[in-house]
């Protein structure tokens, strides 16, 4: 009687010597096939775990014949037990070519399921998921056309590489579907798996046409939209999900995985289909920057709904700090803005997205470490802002100007709000929300002091410097009082530019005295350690060049407020005596 052998053992040390041929032997020879059968679990992870990424380059026939066993272990096998084995080996692969490899079996031992496929298949394109979701993504700090060498970068071509490994994998399932279409279960598995795609990782890669346009990235992102067309002929089911992921959220609902993965809706798992995912649909559906049928997005929905329901994934991608992400948040907002109608009545407000939006876009525009970035969240703030009628204007210019904390920004409020009135007074009929106490209200905003005479002059400067030219403005144009400015003169001196020059005075002392030590300083010797204090922040172990040149800096804008200040004292006498002249006649 001949001695039992293993069949995994003798497999694999046929493998591991390069006799390819005899290990493809094996399952064919009637004293193996039995043990072959029975050893089909284990010799599943065994042949996998021969591959590496380069097998294919420096033993391609070693590759190839992994490829051939597991294509007769599909033939051996009982089918579940190989999907389940091979899903597990899709969780725990180590490179690519294994997660690779796996994928033909697996999508032949699906077909061979077609009775009972729904939750294998499930199963399967969540494990391919959570795979995906786990390369690892570089972050440069590229900026413009520099972005263009991102898809030289390692794990890019990675990406893409692994990416289009899908399509061949999942489409023959979906011209199943396309023939037979009372299988609404499976087209939402699949069509789930693809929404989770347009996650992480793809989500934070460069597909801006203008950069990349035939990347391979581009290419991938752009068959997972067919496909998603495909199975889903009105996208806004999917997109509803926002709504619902939005609220989830909001309520700090998180969703418990039930026992039975039946009871749980494909579109309901939240660890493949959540705001990130959703926001990634919504991007290359309605950014522009891909191709999407028109039958696809039914005309049906109201503007409001597709603006409210979108911006709430611009607010999400807004939120983020990776440059990939905020770039599609700004495209995303650029596009969606265009379907606000222009002079939108305030009531849209009663929205929070709006508001949201508005914070968003101001820490991008304050705090991104990328410039074209922050200028483009610049545009679009007032762009947003423009969209509205006078009085919707003026709610989210209250909002920035109330939520800033940033002198430029808040500068930045001040002038919409002033060339909001300067069309006003164009026309026929000043718009009321620019008279009464709505005005005096926005005035004692713009002329705010946070400090009082104490406030830091410097770190104020922007805001002070727009406030003081918008009351300018204000006093010489405005000289039939519409606005009712002149009622607004006595708190402007007494609480605004009173305040202002005592600051003013302080500081330019405190500046003179610290330029003084410097120089005094700078005769004594390089010993000398004097720390000047600008906006906040500490000039401590600066070259004393550089310090003098920041505080001359300083006083110089000093310079600038106090013949701002003087020449707005002169505007508001003229004011008043344009008044009183009135009066006369």
């Amino acid at each position: 009687m001949e001695p039992s052998v293993d069949v995994v053992e003798l497999i694999s040390n046929l493998l591991d010597t390069g006799k390819y041929k005899e290990a493809l032997s094996v399952p064919n020879e009637q004293k193996h096939k039995d043990s072959f059968k029975d050893n089909c679990w284990d010799l599943i992870s065994v042949i996998v775990g021969k591959l590496q990424d380069d097998t294919i380059i420096v033993k391609p026939s070693l590759h190839g014949a992994c490829e051939q066993l597991l294509a007769l272990i599909v033939e051996a096998s009982t089918p579940e037990e190989a999907l389940l084995e091979l899903i597990e080996q899709v969780e725990v692969a180590k490179n690519d070519a294994q997660f690779g490899v796996i994928l033909v079996p697996l999508q032949q031992l699906l077909k061979k399921l077609s009775v009972k496929r729904g939750r294998s298949l499930e199963w399967c394109l969540n494990s391919i998921s959570t795979y995906i979701e786990n390369i690892p993504i570089p972050e440069h700090h590229l900026e413009d056309k520099e972005r263009l060498l991102m898809d030289c970068d390692t794990n890019i071509r990675r990406i893409a590489k692994v990416y289009s490994m899908l399509p061949p994998f999942y489409r023959p399932f979906i011209k199943e579907l396309e023939q037979s279409h009372s299988n609404m279960k499976a087209k939402q598995i699949i069509n789930a798996f693809l929404v989770s795609l347009l996650g992480k990782p793809l989500i934070n890669i460069d597909l801006d046409p203008d950069n990349n346009a035939m990347s391979e990235a581009r290419q991938c992102c752009s068959m997972i939209i067919q496909d998603i067309c495909t199975l889903e002929k009105n996208i806004f089911r999917v997109i509803e999900y926002i709504n619902i992921c939005h609220k989830e959220n909001q309520k700090s609902v998180k969703k418990a995985n039930a026992s039975n993965d039946d009871e749980i809706a494909p579109y309901e798992h939240r660890e493949k289909i959540n705001m990130t995912t959703l926001a990634g649909l919504a991007y290359t559906l309605f950014s522009g920057h891909f191709e999407v049928p028109d039958a696809n997005i039914p005309q049906v929905y109201s503007a409001e709904y597709t603006v409210h329901t979108v911006m709430l994934s611009v607010v999400h991608l807004l939120s983020f700090t990776e440059y990939g992400l905020l770039a599609k948040g700004i495209a995303l907002c650029n596009a969606i803005l265009k379907h606000l109608p222009d002079n939108a009545t305030q009531t849209l407000l009663a929205c929070s997205v709006h508001f949201d939006l508005c914070k968003n876009l101001m820490n991008v525009a304050i705090y991104s470490q990328y410039e074209p970035l922050r200028k483009e969240a610049v545009k679009l703030i007032g762009l947003h802002i423009n969209k509205f009628v006078y009085s919707g204007r003026i709610m989210l210019i209250k909002y920035l100007i109330e939520t800033a904390n940033h002198s430029g920004m808040i500068g930045y409020a001040i002038t919409l709000y002033k060339n909001s009135i300067d069309l006003s007074l164009k026309d026929a009929t000043l718009d009321k929300c620019f008279t009464g106490a709505q005005f005096m209200n926005m005035i004692k905003k713009i002329c705010n002091l946070p400090h009082g005479a104490e406030s830091d002059i410097v770190e104020l400067a922007d805001q002070i410097i727009t406030s003081l030219n918008f009351l300018r403005y204000l006093a010489l144009r405005d000289s039939e009082n519409k606005t009712g400015i002149r009622d607004c003169f006595q708190m402007i001196e007494s609480d605004y530019l009173e305040k202002l020059r005592t600051g003013l005075n302080m500081s330019k002392a405190h500046y003179e005295e610290k330029m003084k030590e410097i120089e005094e300083g700078k005769g004594l010797g390089n010993d000398t350690n004097i720390s000047v204090n600008v906006g906040g922040n500490v000039l401590d172990n600066i070259p004393v060049e550089n310090k003098k040149e920041i505080i001359n800096s300083a006083l110089n804008a000093f310079h600038l407020i106090e013949g701002l200040v003087a020449r707005l004292s002169e505007c508001i006498n003229i004011n008043k005596m344009q008044a009183l002249t009135m009066d006369c006649e």
